[in-house]
């Protein structure tokens, strides 16, 4: 069977302004398709930019089923994703399912603005340890040794999740 794209995305959650939070990415190999990892909006955008295939999948009695090409566009400079021609403010992916395992990953790896302590998800899985010191930056500033270890790549991360936020408040208060 020939290569259906680059990556393929099987789940997805969304924030409330439907915009994508986090999706579950698989690679189209020789071999087959990989397992899922989570990856945001921002990562896919960037790849589509940068001229990698996405299509949407759906899991069928023990295969995959192709689903629908992923475009981006923008508008007002803000990227937005869609399988439709639709040139709205709003990400779609169709009809993917949202699975808890992919909530909770939105809300260990992305969520910027801190929890409140009574929520006690454990820590982050290995693969998503590079991710810790972002979060620590934004904590109360008795942690501050855990910024200056941060490494450039961290904080461009947080600098472009920051935009994001911003970006979604200033979407938010035109409405």
């Amino acid at each position: 069977m020939g290569k259906w794209a680059d990556y393929l995305i099987s789940e997805v959650s969304y924030d409330p302004e439907h915009l994508i939070s986090i999706t579950t990415r698989h690679q189209d190999t020789d071999q087959g398709i990989t397992k899922g990892k989570p990856v945001d909006r921002l990562t896919i955008i960037s790849d589509i930019k940068n001229g990698l295939f996405y299509i949407t999948i759906y899991s069928g009695k023990n295969s995959w089923k192709k689903g629908h090409k992923i475009k981006t566009f923008s508008i007002n400079g803000n990227p937005y994703l869609r399988i439709d021609k639709n040139k709205v403010k709003l990400d779609y992916l169709g009809d993917l399912p949202e699975s808890s395992s992919v909530k909770s990953k939105q809300i260990e790896e992305l969520e910027i603005q801190p929890e409140p302590p009574s929520n006690p998800r454990g820590s982050l899985p290995n693969e998503s340890a590079e991710e810790l010191p972002q979060e620590l930056d934004l904590a109360p500033e008795s942690i501050e040794p855990e910024e200056e270890e941060a490494t450039p790549e961290q904080l461009l991360r947080l600098e472009q999740l920051e935009k994001q936020i911003e970006k979604l408040k200033v979407a938010d208060t035109e409405h």
